[in-house]
């Protein structure tokens, strides 16, 4: 049968990361342009690793959220407490799925369940300048939103995120996006906007059986891109 995958809850890799950043702006703990350490970390027993395994020493904020280092995000989650990003989560009207136990470092780096629905509602907030709405199929009255983060610290995130460079062969739309691939590369993830619209990419199998070699860059990123051309009006 139709599995709806936009409700299922999947691991978003890192794509949350960039709400982690929006956070520590908005507490005054840092600035796009706040120098950060990217180097091996202990954290009270937690030792991430970047991706590719390698360290960029110290490093400005807005360089580590577009290469989605995980130490400097991990570093500002520790700083803000867990229970920051689960409010800020609840506040976004964001369902989600934690693993037992007490909440932890990990959420920054996908450690949590969520579904594509309530990720695209989230980047419409930060798109939205920091107010979260609930999505709506068609227009109608509208609500009074959740103040997210503050209207500068939403925009430092978006700024930061357009920056990043198109897929390879991807319309040259300007974009503010994010990827995110999820442990075991079960999920691959793109979501992204424009200033008009919120659009999010979720790829994966319907089991969550691991898809390998499957990244968010390579394989949602283009799709994302290739969703939002369709949206341009032809000329």
């Amino acid at each position: 049968g139709f599995v709806d995958m936009t409700q299922a809850l999947r691991s978003p890799g890192s794509t949350l990361k960039p709400l982690v950043y929006g956070l520590a702006f908005d507490e005054g703990l840092a600035h796009p342009e706040t120098l950060i350490e990217d180097r091996p970390t202990d954290f009270n027993g937690y030792r991430p690793q970047n991706f590719d395994r390698q360290y960029r020493g110290t490093i400005r904020l807005r360089e580590a959220l577009q290469l989605s280092l995980n130490i400097p995000v991990v570093a500002l989650t520790e700083a803000l407490g867990p229970a920051r990003l689960l409010t800020a989560l609840d506040r976004a009207g964001v369902k989600y799925r934690l693993p037992p136990g007490q909440p932890g470092l990990a959420i920054a780096l996908g450690g949590i369940g969520v579904n594509l629905q309530d990720m695209v509602q989230l980047y419409a907030a930060i798109a939205r300048g920091g107010v979260a709405l609930p999505l709506r199929w068609r227009l109608g009255d509208s609500e009074e939103g959740q103040r997210l983060m503050a209207t500068t610290s939403a925009w430092f995130v978006g700024d930061i995120l357009a920056g990043l460079a198109p897929p390879p062969g991807a319309p040259a739309n300007r974009l503010a996006y994010k990827t995110g691939t999820s442990y075991g590369h079960r999920d691959a993830w793109a979501i992204g906007f424009d200033g008009r619209h919120v659009v999010g990419v979720w790829m994966g199998r319907p089991d969550g059986t691991p898809v390998p070699g499957a990244f968010g860059a390579d394989l949602a990123a283009p799709v994302l891109f290739q969703a939002f051309a369709r949206l341009k009006p032809k000329l």
